[in-house]
């Protein structure tokens, strides 16, 4: 028989010198897959061995199988006499598996017996990080480099992290020097060194505003919406018609700290045709979107409100809210809900109060949303309900609304998208006109390629297509639209 006086435990532990110190010989030889076979043999012979636990958890545990480990780091804690070192690595691998509540459990067991304090405070630290508690987190790191001078670098490195979190660059600079001044020789500091570079470099790159402007020309086949079929008594000619499209974009977004952000948008949005100037659009809008971040997740809530002329009189105007809820359903795959309302309301007096399209939009949609390509790719999908509750009877409807998208980096510097929208309108009430209830069924697709020439410097080229198929003829058309267009951002 040999003693066993490490790991620390409430007492020596009496260990046979046949499996299990074999065992213990071979995790310490790094010879992981014998160890586990001999260590699993000294359980065997002593059920209630806590000292074969312990190894069996760190064997485990180098292995990658945490699951494993953390069953066999409780039974060392439980088994007599406990291994009090398994406090430490229990509550890690705990940490690794996303198993906050249970190790925050083990966390106060340790507290209460005064278990290696200055490691639990740094464990405490990591799980409050990850429960988004920022501020308690710091409090952690910091009491744990008061209890422990050792650990100040991956604690000063540790904070340094909760203030990039919270985008107080300027305090996570200063956790990063103060690291590098513990030991500018340690690997550590080697890595901060490099990561208060990069946090310097996004502070000067960072612009609080931007702006963008462009220019594009449009083939439209069908500026008029012109039906698919021939009716009676109605004459629609010259329908095509080129276009250019001016575009100008300032956007709004102060670097806040905390979990709190906010970004404005002011658009301005006109389109000039060559012959048919009864359809020049003329549309300047504002966005402003509040949002919180939390962990996996964030809200928002965006408001908007666009102004709209056309033919160079006031046309329209939209106000909406859209509180939204974007939360990731698991690693790498992103939901997506919202609710919406809008008030439209025409700036110009109808044909007759049937045709009154004031009114309120109610809305509801889902959504999913893949990143691919290291962030650079993208593709969503949607399911949006809608209630138009208008004015004028012969514009109340239901829609139901499914949209696809999809961007893929192509090479470096060239972006390929496409997108799918089919949206389905049920009407209400029989058409005062045409003596029957409307409904359209309105598909569109679209692809298009963006390529940067310079830096910030845009050429886009897209190609649109929509069907809009009614039961009524004069709501039924086919429209191409081809678009070559530049635009740049500063």
């Amino acid at each position: 028989m040999f003693q066993l006086g490490c790991p620390h435990s409430g007492g020596f532990a009496e260990v046979d010198e046949g499996e299990l110190k074999k065992g213990i010989e071979e995790y310490g030889a790094e010879n992981y897959e014998e160890a586990l076979e001999l260590l699993q043999k000294a359980s065997e012979q002593q059920p209630w061995s806590s000292v074969a636990a312990f190894y069996l958890g760190l064997t485990y545990k180098q292995m990658g199988k945490y699951k494993e480990a953390a069953k066999h780091y409780r039974d060392a804690l439980l088994f007599t006499p406990p291994v009090l070192d398994a406090y430490t690595e229990l509550i890690e691998v705990l940490y690794n598996l996303n198993e906050l509540k249970e190790a925050k459990e083990w966390i106060a067991k340790a507290e209460k017996n005064k278990i290696k304090p200055a490691n639990i405070a740094f464990l405490k630290g990591l799980v409050l990080v990850k429960e988004d508690k920022n501020k308690d987190a710091i409090n952690a790191f910091l009491k744990a480099k008061e209890l422990d001078a050792s650990l100040s670098q991956s604690a000063d490195f540790q904070i340094a992290m909760v203030h990039t979190k919270e985008r107080r660059f300027a305090k996570a600079r200063e956790s990063l020097k103060a690291l590098m001044n513990v030991d500018p020789t340690s690997e550590i500091a080697s890595f901060a060194k490099e990561y208060e570079k990069s946090i310097a470099r996004v502070l000067e790159t960072y612009r609080t505003w931007r702006a963008a402007v462009g220019i594009a020309y449009q083939y439209d086949d069908n500026v008029l919406a012109k039906p698919s079929t021939a009716i009676t008594g109605v004459d629609i000619t010259g329908e095509n018609d080129k276009s250019m499209i001016n575009t100008f974009r300032i956007d709004y977004a102060p670097l806040m700290s905390g979990p709190w952000f906010f970004n404005g948008q002011l658009n301005f949005y006109a389109n000039t045709y060559s012959r048919i100037h009864t359809y020049n659009v003329m549309a300047p809008s504002l966005s402003l979107i509040p949002g919180y971040n939390f962990q996996d997740g964030m809200i928002t809530a965006p408001l908007s409100y666009s102004h709209i002329w056309l033919r160079e009189r006031e046309y329209m105007a939209v106000a909406a809210a859209k509180p939204t809820l974007s939360v990731m359903l698991f690693p790498g795959h992103i939901g997506q809900f919202s609710a919406g309302y809008t008030k439209r309301e025409l700036l110009q007096a109808p044909i007759n109060s049937d045709e009154d399209r004031d009114g309120d939009i109610y809305s509801a949609s889902a959504g999913y949303i893949y990143p691919f390509a290291e962030g650079k790719g993208m593709f969503n999908l949607r399911y949006e309900y809608s209630r138009d509750a208008a004015d004028g009877v012969n514009w109340d409807n239901t829609g139901n609304r499914i949209t696809l998208g999809l961007l893929v980096p192509v090479i470096d510097k060239l972006n390929l998208t496409a997108s799918g929208d089919m949206l389905v309108q049920d009407y209400d009430k029989v058409h005062t006109a045409f003596g029957l209830k409307r409904k359209d069924e309105i598909y569109t697709g679209a692809a298009g390629i963006t390529y940067e020439i310079l830096k910030d410097f845009n050429i886009n080229l897209q190609y649109s297509h929509t069907r809009a198929d009614s039961n009524i003829a004069v709501y039924d058309y086919k429209r191409n639209a081809y678009i070559a267009g530049l635009e740049l951002r500063f």
